[in-house]
């Protein structure tokens, strides 16, 4: 594994992860989005069997961190994503990789991200998309409300998030540093406002038009008894693209594979069939 650093912004390095093929590969590196609500997470979060399944295949993976709100703005979020992309179809030479094609890989909110990306404007467009029970809006009326799931955690008090944020932008955390603060923004219905603090912001809505000229081949996969993201979302959003495949899979867990097992193994070993047969 290498680390790049690919974005210094207030004396905060902003890096990515690297993991070539043990063998010279003309496929496709996936480009990796972790998710953690925008608030929280890391770019090392995809468990290493996972990755050491897409090496298997010729798949090299490059895993990005990206600033987190509430410290930084959603515009700002978004720029440090963008130049993490930029990054990588510049730098191919120096990753040793036969050429810059790429995968966009998404979990949860980094799915999120990920379209945000595809909407907006990116240098290239990836061959495929991966999205691991995402949602195309963080507007959805559905996020719009408490979380029954968060709601039944023990309430998180503003000043309790308060001594958690920090005044500089951070890109990297775990999930015991900054998870509360996700808790106290689902259980509030103020995480639209922990993203979107300035009136000026908003995400890129996503048209028709948008879909069908920017979205490529898409894998979606999520609980269909998701208790984070409500898995109305994956449908509706299914409905809308002209080349989606969704895979619903039985689970109470919002990240079903957050641990490894024989069953997500296997849905893994799927995708991996998915993008063999579209990266030809």
């Amino acid at each position: 594994m290498q680390t790049v650093t690919y974005k210094t912004t207030d004396g905060n390095q902003i890096q990515g992860s690297f993991w070539k093929t043990p063998e010279d590969s003309n496929k496709p590196t996936i480009i990796y989005i972790h998710g953690g609500g925008l608030i929280f997470g890391n770019r090392d979060d995809l468990p290493q069997a996972y990755i050491d399944l897409f090496l298997k295949f010729g798949y090299s993976v490059f895993s990005l961190d990206y600033l987190l709100a509430p410290e930084s703005s959603f515009s700002a979020i978004i720029d440090s994503l963008r130049t993490g992309v930029k990054y990588f179809l510049s730098h191919a030479d120096d990753l040793n990789l036969q050429h810059n094609h790429y995968i966009l890989f998404g979990r949860s909110a980094g799915a999120y991200l990920s379209m945000q990306l595809m909407a907006g404007e990116l240098p290239e467009s990836p061959e495929a998309f991966i999205d691991f029970y995402g949602f195309e809006s963080l507007l959805s009326s559905n996020l719009l409300k408490p979380n029954a799931l968060y709601s039944s955690y023990p309430a998180v008090s503003e000043a309790e998030v308060n001594q958690l944020v920090g005044n500089s932008p951070i890109s990297h955390s775990s999930y015991e540093e900054r998870f509360l603060i996700y808790v106290y923004a689902r259980q509030t219905a103020k995480w639209q406002k922990m993203i979107f603090k300035n009136d000026n912001e908003t995400e890129v809505k996503i048209s028709q038009s948008i879909l069908k000229k920017q979205f490529p081949p898409t894998y979606m996969c999520q609980s269909n008894s998701d208790p984070d993201v409500p898995f109305i979302n994956s449908i509706m959003l299914k409905a809308k693209l002209p080349n989606a495949k969704l895979i619903p899979v039985t689970s109470k867990d919002h990240d079903f594979d957050r641990s490894v097992a024989t069953g997500t193994i296997r849905i893994y070993s799927n995708v991996i069939e998915w993008l063999n047969n579209i990266t030809k």
